[in-house]
């Protein structure tokens, strides 16, 4: 009765590590974290961000940091998620462009169907979703 007994114990445990294995690889799959090279300053979420190299990291599905690789300064915004129809293969950072002011507007998370909206826009970056009077895109890394 006891070697049934240890048997049953350890096909149970086989079993919770290979669930848990299984559900860690699902969201491992998902990219939150990128890197990405921006050669122009912007605003985003009523912040300044200068140019530079930045790590950008999905916080939750509220909140995105910037991280300024050379400064090590990190920057929190508030972003709204948006759920998309397919899987995107590719990161991206989408940004707004007035003349020579640049605002970000958008970020494409890789692996999933997940992107976000800035969630506090300046009353001119409205004006300018409405209008799509141009936009810049770069892929994150």
């Amino acid at each position: 009765m006891t070697s049934r007994i240890a048997n049953l114990s350890n096909l149970i445990l086989s079993l919770s590590l290979a669930t848990g294995l299984l559900c860690a690889g699902a969201t491992a799959s998902a990219q939150t974290t990128a890197s990405v090279t921006i050669p122009f300053a912007f605003s985003a979420d009523n912040q300044n961000v200068e140019a530079g190299s930045y790590k950008v990291e999905l916080l939750s599905d509220r909140y995105l940091s910037l991280r300024n690789i050379a400064t090590n300064k990190t920057q929190v915004l508030m972003v709204r998620p948006e759920a998309g129809q397919a899987i995107e293969t590719r990161g991206r950072l989408v940004f707004q462009q007035d003349g020579s002011r640049k605002y970000l507007a958008q970020v494409w998370i890789a692996g999933t169907s997940l992107h976000s909206e800035m969630a506090v826009q300046h009353k001119r970056e409205s004006q300018l979703a409405k209008s799509h009077i141009a936009t810049v895109e770069l892929a994150l890394k």
